[in-house]
């Protein structure tokens, strides 16, 4: 099973999660970059992904974050995820999804390239899910990292492979964005 997170903290959280139940055991990945931000136009192609990379660049020149754009290759992460699910056909990626929109443009780029894997690639969007916090309350998270690792016990049944008719339908939203091209990306609700 690998394990698939958008952010960085999340990375720790999943590692706390397998502790607690044996069944999630697996690599966790994550997909660095926020798809969310920044151009996005014929991203899939060498001089779109170029023209994304320079963009990142040039918004961290003066920062001191500026190393961090070489630390982010996700077209490099989704070829070592394909090339294990090609390896082991009884492997399975599962991606976990916060409603926001920085998980939602995520899950947008990276679906379509996992389309040969239909059936072994799932999905858990915490979109509308109640939890309970530490403080016994029940809340809505925004963020996988504002859920407590035991409550992704039960979260984990609501893991379903990712539909053929959503290999259809979302790719389209995402092609909407990439050709609107705008620089930021709002999140309306579920995966609007």
């Amino acid at each position: 099973m690998i394990h698939i997170v958008f952010n960085e903290d999340e990375i720790e959280l999943m590692h706390k999660v397998q502790e607690l139940d044996e069944t999630l055991a697996g690599n966790v990945i994550q997909i660095k970059d926020d798809y969310a931000v920044g151009p996005v136009d014929q991203i899939y192609e060498t001089e779109g992904y170029q023209q994304r990379r320079d963009w990142w660049k040039q918004l961290l020149e003066n920062s001191p974050y500026k190393e961090q754009s070489d630390l982010v290759d996700d077209k490099m992460t989704v070829h070592n995820l394909v090339k294990a699910l090609e390896e082991n056909e009884e492997e399975q990626a599962w991606i976990w999804m916060g409603q926001n929109q920085h998980d939602v443009c995520g899950y947008y780029w990276l679906m379509p390239q996992l389309r040969a894997f239909q059936g072994r690639v799932m999905v858990l969007y915490m979109n509308n899910l109640p939890f309970i916090n530490e403080k016994g309350q029940i809340f809505y998270p925004s963020w996988l990292s504002e859920i407590q690792p035991s409550e992704f016990l039960k979260a984990k049944k609501l893991a379903r492979p990712i539909t053929l008719s959503e290999y259809e339908v979302d790719p389209d939203e995402w092609n909407r964005l990439t050709v609107e091209n705008t620089m930021v990306r709002i999140l309306e609700g579920g995966k609007k």
